[in-house]
């Protein structure tokens, strides 16, 4: 992965685990998603994102303020790093973009064990009027909801870092 990205951060329902997702172009031109960034206690978390901000100068960090992940918000900011919170629509949103994202073949991965994982045991639940994945199953979501989240934002960055986008 090269150029900009965007990491999302999730926590999983047990609050042992906690994932940070990069998400950006590769070599390739598909939208890649890295865990490499960060996979351990959600304790962790702030300190690695710190770390992660200064050396790559993200286009958006995302949590879900509505999910174990609220806890991160206002630890981040008091590090200087605002987290861009999405509604529960966005969610929706998000989740319907990466399931295109994966059917149409423009997802690559890095075939990370706990974010395969994830994907495998992924479960759908009803959100704002489409669906987003459910977190409540047995094996740890955190990895896929933060990849969801990253992918999303980085492709909102996207269309607006388009040519032409502000013309009026």
């Amino acid at each position: 992965m090269s150029g900009e990205v965007a990491f999302g951060a999730a926590i999983s329902e047990d609050r042992k685990k906690g994932s940070i997702v990069a998400a950006g172009r590769s070599a390739s031109g598909k939208v890649l998603v890295d865990l490499a960034p960060f996979y351990d206690h959600p304790r962790l978390m702030v300190a690695r994102m710190a770390l992660l901000a200064a050396k790559h100068d993200p286009i958006a960090v995302v949590v879900n303020p509505k999910s174990q992940s609220g806890t991160l918000v206002k630890p981040l900011k008091e590090q200087g790093i605002i987290a861009l919170e999405p509604s529960a629509q966005d969610v929706a949103v998000a989740h319907g973009e990466f399931l295109d994202l994966v059917d149409g073949g423009g997802l690559e991965h890095l075939d990370q064990k706990p974010l395969t994982d994830a994907v495998r045991a992924s479960q759908q639940r009803p959100l704002a009027g489409a669906n987003a994945w459910d977190p409540k199953v047995d094996v740890d979501q955190a990895p896929l909801v933060a990849a969801t989240l990253a992918c999303w934002a980085f492709l909102r960055w996207e269309e607006l870092a388009a040519p032409g986008v502000w013309a009026l």
